[in-house]
């Protein structure tokens, strides 16, 4: 693979890492601006927005380790 195609795979692990932080962003304001109260459904609503930040950090480590392997 030719290292601009590495660089833009890395580049767009990226950008999917910046969309799905600002989506779980939302996510938390609407919660926390929500009348739900406690409860299995609200449990439910955290554990998504934790998994999709679980998501974003290692989409954005795979796009570092990426560049670093490249790199050598």
């Amino acid at each position: 693979m030719k290292k601009t195609d590495m660089y833009d795979i890395a580049d767009k692990l990226t950008n999917f890492t910046n969309q799905l932080d600002n989506v779980t962003e939302l996510m938390l304001t609407n919660i926390n601006n929500s009348d739900i109260s406690k409860g299995n459904e609200l449990d439910h609503l955290y554990f998504l927005v934790d998994y999709a930040k679980q998501i974003s950090h290692d989409l954005y480590n795979f796009s570092d380790e990426i560049i670093k392997d490249d790199a050598k």
